[in-house]
């Protein structure tokens, strides 16, 4: 079991290294940010540093603590930016990266981009485009070329640290499933909003069973796919006591996962979009609770 906090980018930069030094120290294994221009969470007025931007420099001021991203969106960028983005956060952080990808399908970053919103199959086609060319690319491959991604003779920084790099992949549907299934080192999905517990855990069960089954359509082994489920809804409220936490992580664990997120609070998604409400010291009382002992 590994635990997580995503420590949004929303609050300034000295707020935002206290959290993340805060999170080193309770002994979390990761800490992760959002990949948005901006959020339907957030006021217009309200900051949101850039993700690579405050990983590199989290790199730099931690040792142990692994750094992601939840999740990397093809909207805001060519994905041989994003391998050379990541291959150098890579390197800057000592192989502590965990680049987790998306199929980019939030609204106001394409109203930002002055863009056409994709249409569900061309953000799928795109996604697996893009997983494919970051693991070309962090292999050594100066081009690609694919239906909506070409280029060559890219100039790379030196190979990855891990090669290709262990990409963690969201995904919820049976079409981006099969793209975790056959690229993902870790498959990431979100505790199912507007549905109480056991119905919850009854859907994440059929996705990762679904994973299983693709996985092994595409000749791989499923123990070889890590589980990772970001945790609290309003209708599981699973951060309002570091004890609901501890319950949410072993309900999930029975299902087949192997690493909670829990994200870091007095966060508006928590009303807006059904994160549900957390105790002020949630990252601390987990902490206290799950992390003193040793864990498997």
């Amino acid at each position: 079991m590994t635990l997580g906090v995503v420590v949004v980018q929303d609050v300034p930069w000295p707020e935002w290294r206290r959290r993340v030094l805060e999170c080193e120290s309770l002994g979390y294994d990761s800490v992760h940010v959002w990949d948005h221009l901006v959020h339907r969470t957030l006021d217009d007025d309200d900051p949101l540093l850039d993700s690579f931007g405050v990983l590199s420099a989290a790199a730099s001021i931690t040792s142990r603590v692994r750094l992601g991203t939840l999740v990397a969106s093809p909207t805001l960028r060519h994905p041989f930016l994003l391998a050379k983005q990541a291959m150098t956060l890579d390197h800057v952080s000592d192989g502590r990266l965990d680049l987790g990808i998306g199929a980019a399908g939030v609204l106001r970053d394409y109203e930002a981009l002055g863009m056409e919103p994709w249409s569900k199959a061309e953000q799928v086609e795109r996604f697996r485009e893009t997983v494919e060319l970051v693991l070309a690319v962090s292999s050594g491959a100066t081009e690609f070329s694919g239906k909506h991604y070409s280029g060559q003779r890219l100039t790379n920084p030196p190979p990855a640290v891990r090669s290709p790099l262990p990409l963690t992949l969201a995904a919820h549907g049976p079409r981006t499933l099969r793209i975790a299934a056959r690229y993902a080192s870790t498959w990431n999905t979100i505790a199912a909003r507007d549905l109480p517990r056991d119905e919850a855990l009854a859907r994440a069960k059929e996705r990762n069973d679904l994973l299983s089954r693709l996985a092994e359509e595409a000749g791989r082994d499923p123990k070889d796919i890590r589980r990772s489920v970001f945790l609290g809804t309003a209708d599981w409220p699973a951060r309002r006591t570091a004890r609901d936490f501890r319950d949410a992580c072993e309900a999930y664990a029975e299902v087949g996962f192997d690493d909670f997120l829990l994200l870091y609070p007095d966060h508006p998604a928590e009303d807006r979009v059904g994160h549900g409400a957390a105790a002020p010291d949630i990252v601390r009382e987990v902490a206290e609770l799950m992390l003193s002992a040793p864990r498997q």
